[in-house]
């Protein structure tokens, strides 16, 4: 892979002063699933690992991590003095789909949550997601204690994804199962409207759920928690015939 593409990041939440949590990035199509760790490297996978982008180029502290209640924890830094932004790819080892995105090191040496899924990652650095681009290298995620609900999306929905430049928004409601109900009612396709819970950290507030028409794959949504206690969702990626 020659360059990083880049995916839009629905929004960021702080929590505390040293737990910031990104929603996984809107995922798209992948090719063959990659090999996962053995049994035994898994069990040995450390709760956090350091990345950092140098003056020699991107190195890891360790090349395997375990998935944490609601993501990952990582420390991304930047030594070089000069402005970095970290590259990656996740890609499951179920298969399924892929999520793409950048990440902005900080100058902190403790970890952070980011919410990338289970799989293995390429990583490197660059002076932008698409110019100035370290060696790329490789870290495996893995879901040694069952945090991240595993769903093979593309084979659910019997379809590859396109993710919207912009997310389709609709109207907030008090419970999740009520904001989808509703966004179904207005959805621009004639149709009888089904969903099922997607990939997805089982502790994280914003839940991913898979789309079906007729009974027939159509797209993902996302349901996020707003501050008043109601759910408002999104339609985030459809089927190519949706």
């Amino acid at each position: 892979m020659k360059k990083f593409l880049i995916a839009v990041l629905l929004g960021a939440t702080l929590f505390g002063c040293n737990t910031k949590v990104i929603p996984a990035p809107t995922p798209t199509a992948t090719e063959k699933p990659p090999t996962k760790p053995t049994k035994a490297a898994i069990a040995k996978a450390p709760k956090s690992v350091g990345i950092t982008c140098g003056p020699k180029g991107t190195s890891l502290s360790r090349t395997i991590v375990a998935t944490d209640k609601t993501g990952v924890r990582l420390v991304v830094r930047n030594t070089t003095g000069k402005k970095r932004l970290l590259g990656y790819r996740v890609r499951p080892y179920g298969g399924g789909l892929e999520s793409l995105g950048t990440i902005k090191p900080t100058n902190s040496k403790k970890s952070l949550i980011y919410a990338l899924p289970p799989g293995e990652v390429n990583l490197r650095c660059g002076k932008t997601a698409n110019s100035g681009l370290d060696k790329e290298i490789t870290l495996d995620i893995v879901n040694r204690n069952g945090y991240y609900r595993e769903v093979n999306a593309t084979k659910k929905l019997k379809c590859a994804v396109n993710a919207l430049k912009t997310a389709e928004v609709y109207e907030a409601r008090a419970t999740r199962s009520e904001a989808l109900t509703l966004m179904a009612g207005k959805l621009p396709a004639p149709g009888k409207y089904t969903f099922a819970k997607g990939p997805g950290y089982l502790a994280d507030p914003t839940s991913s759920h898979l789309i079906f028409r007729d009974g027939k794959g159509w797209g993902i949504a996302q349901v996020t928690p707003l501050e008043n206690l109601s759910y408002r969702p999104y339609v985030v990626a459809l089927c190519p015939a949706s």
